[in-house]
């Protein structure tokens, strides 16, 4: 045995606990950015589809994977952004684009709620709304992390 392979042994040896136990800190299989598109365009697609509720259903995704791999607070935030406002912004400038009549709806549903006669302002409380959905849906997908983890 000789010096060189008495120093090469604990490197090894290093490495290898080094991979584990970033295995055991729970990495995510799939990029994150994949994740966070697949959920966007899930959302989207739902709200095309008039499935309202999905903000919530992947916002209660994103939280038990943002509890198990903890990203940090703005990082949350800015999913919670992406996945719920985002698409349904983007779908309601697609329908606007396509010649949907999103404006005058929004300005009768806004003079229907005792709102100014806005359409901005129901846009708004509508993209609000998908925001609330997604933190909701967030907040109990931590919640239920919390109560049923399997690492006790």
């Amino acid at each position: 045995m000789t010096a060189e392979t008495a120093v090469e042994s604990p490197d090894r040896t290093a490495r290898g606990t080094a991979d584990a136990a970033q295995r055991r800190a729970g990495r995510l299989r799939l990029p994150a950015p994949a994740l966070v598109a697949a959920g966007a365009v899930t959302v989207g697609l739902g709200a095309w589809a008039d499935q309202w509720y999905l903000p919530f259903a992947v916002g209660l995704a994103a939280g038990v994977l943002t509890g198990r791999h903890r990203p940090g607070r703005l990082r949350t935030a800015a999913l919670l952004v992406l996945l719920g406002p985002v698409p349904w912004g983007a779908l309601l400038v697609v329908r606007a684009l396509s010649g949907d009549t999103i404006t005058a709806t929004a300005r009768t549903t806004a003079g229907l709620a005792g709102l100014p006669a806005s359409a901005t302002v129901t846009i708004a409380l509508t993209l609000l709304v998908a925001l609330l959905q997604s933190a909701s849906g967030s907040w109990f997908g931590r919640a239920l992390l919390r109560c049923f983890a399997w690492d006790k």
